[in-house]
């Protein structure tokens, strides 16, 4: 008697889309790129001057990214997801520090300006192509972070030299104040990295409130809460876009991996972690079913993707540069 044996395949279906990311050989010639999924083209379409990590406009129409100035310094580049045109800011600064950030209507983009205790954040207008201070001249602010359209997050450095710490502040264009709100517990602790889901009224930043470098999420009905809590150092939150979970880096694995956690559950579970390499600067597709990342497994920084609901993962980027710092294009409307 014979058996006929049925043998399932598993099929993986790729993620759709675009992702802008750095690749290079050294430093010096980092380039802003787009890949084009599932085909896997690359188009170069970055100055390649030390380039900065990409930033797509709200609209998935333009790409910004600091990179070296036409004469001297840095400065903020536009450029088109096809390289076809592109357009530089006129910066009143010499070096400007990124990444820049877009507001949520696409209007304005956020970075910094100034070093030391005397740094700022700077907001120009593409409307009317032009640059201001937001904060105050006593305030010294970096990371800035758009909460809506008119209010900014920001890192403020707070303290004397020999002493100094970081809280986050709350910045309009003429008032810097501290988030007291945000804290956990009472007493001195660094902040970090804020990213706010204005929608939802939640901030997600880093502090060392509790100990060590953890990942906490301010929401209104709650306050703060720690919601890595581990004692390995967890860092870099990133929003998922429907707001249910924040990926985010940690070394809870013995190596720098990327995790997941629902912030109301605080369940966290593991993305891309592994005792024999690091993996990092997670990025989600618009529909928040794939994560990109950063992973060396093969000896090389290179792109790959994860399906965090089905654990299916793919190289994303074959090429013999080093990548980094990726970012998924936007749906458009």
């Amino acid at each position: 008697m014979g058996f006929i044996f049925t043998i399932a395949l598993a099929v993986v279906v790729a993620p759709e889309g675009q992702i802008a990311f750095l690749a290079a050989t050294e430093q010096e010639d980092q380039q802003v790129c787009v890949l084009n999924l599932p085909g896997g083209e690359i188009t170069p379409i970055g100055a390649g001057q030390r380039d900065g990590e990409p930033a797509w406009s709200p609209d998935g129409a333009w790409i910004a990214y600091i990179t070296q100035a036409p004469e001297s310094g840095t400065g903020v580049r536009l450029v088109r997801p096809d390289g076809a045109s592109e357009r530089i800011l006129k910066h009143a600064e010499e070096w400007v520090h990124g990444p820049p950030v877009w507001s949520p209507d696409g209007t304005k983009l956020a970075y910094t300006t100034g070093g030391g205790l005397d740094q700022r954040v700077m907001v120009y207008d593409l409307d009317s192509d032009t640059e201001e201070r937001w904060g105050t001249d006593t305030q010294s602010l970096l990371r800035p972070a758009w909460n809506g359209d008119a209010q900014i997050i920001a890192v403020g450095t707070v303290g004397e030299p020999g002493a100094l710490s970081t809280d986050l502040f709350w910045v309009t264009k003429t008032t810097a104040n501290p988030a007291i709100e945000l804290q956990a517990s009472t007493g001195t602790y660094v902040e970090w990295l804020p990213k706010p889901l204005p929608e939802e009224g939640a901030v997600a930043y880093e502090s060392n409130d509790g100990g060590d470098r953890e990942i906490f999420v301010f929401a209104m009905k709650r306050g703060a809460m720690d919601v890595s809590n581990h004692r390995a150092a967890d860092w870099n939150p990133v929003w998922s876009p429907s707001g249910e979970w924040i990926a985010f880096e940690s070394f809870r694995g013995g190596r720098r991996g990327v995790y997941r956690v629902n912030p109301v559950q605080v369940r966290v579970s593991p993305i891309a972690a592994a005792e024999d390499h690091d993996n990092w600067a997670p990025a989600w597709s618009p529909d928040g079913q794939w994560l990109a990342y950063v992973s060396n497994r093969d000896g090389r920084p290179r792109l790959y993707a994860t399906n965090a609901d089905e654990d299916e993962t793919i190289a994303i980027t074959q090429h013999e540069l080093n990548d980094y710092a990726p970012a998924w294009r936007p749906e458009t409307k």
